[in-house]
């Protein structure tokens, strides 16, 4: 798992999985695969050092007001595939810029149906 990169698809699907369950937490037992088991459990790893999960009790993880946050910005389909195609445009990118994106499109969507802003 050393040369684990960061998969976004794969990060917003745990995100989407993790908000969808009852109680919102989960055993690591538990997480589902989503047909690459390594991969999950590495994102999640990566999604708790991130701050986006946090572990609650031994072994069961909650998402973090910040999880929650980015979730919001990036759950709409649209908005989520202009974000990554804005993302590929440039070299380099950080999840932080993610967001930022994806609260850009947010924007670009809210004036388009003439919602204010401020």
């Amino acid at each position: 798992m050393n040369d684990l990169k960061r998969d976004m698809d794969l990060i917003r699907e745990i995100l989407l999985w993790m908000e969808n369950q009852d109680d919102d937490a989960f055993f690591f037992i538990h997480i589902p695969d989503f047909g690459r088991h390594e991969d999950t459990i590495g994102h999640v790893l990566m999604l708790k050092s991130a701050g986006f999960l946090y572990e609650s009790q031994k072994g069961v993880l909650r998402m973090s007001w910040e999880g929650h946050e980015f979730l919001d910005k990036v759950r709409d389909e649209e908005i989520w595939r202009k974000t990554k195609e804005g993302a590929n445009k440039m070299e380099s990118w950080s999840v932080k810029l993610l967001g930022e994106l994806a609260t850009g499109y947010i924007k670009l969507k809210a004036a388009e149906l003439g919602l204010p802003l401020s």
